[in-house]
């Protein structure tokens, strides 16, 4: 008989259910927009944080933003927003 996890259950029923992945999975949601902002929401942390680089923790990762006059415009619990001229992303497993 064939061990069916967890997981692979939340999976199934998720998707017959049509519910949003990041929500019951609490992955990170991640919107760019051009290279200048992004949006992560359901981040964890904030790592590091300077003009050049910032680190974020999420549930997947290191999320590692680098460019120039980096800053965070918007944080909230759930939210953080990030402006600058945004020049690479990099998840760190």
């Amino acid at each position: 008989m064939k061990k069916v996890s967890k997981n692979n259950i939340k999976r199934k029923i998720t998707s017959m259910l049509e519910l949003p992945k990041e929500i019951v999975f609490n992955l990170p949601l991640i919107t760019i927009i051009g290279s200048e902002e992004i949006t992560i929401e359901n981040y964890k942390g904030i790592i590091e944080y300077n003009l050049e680089r910032i680190r974020i923790n999420t549930s997947c990762g290191i999320l590692k933003i680098e460019g120039k006059k980096l800053a965070l415009k918007q944080i909230t619990s759930e939210n953080i927003s990030v402006y600058g001229l945004i020049s690479n992303l990099e998840y760190i497993l």
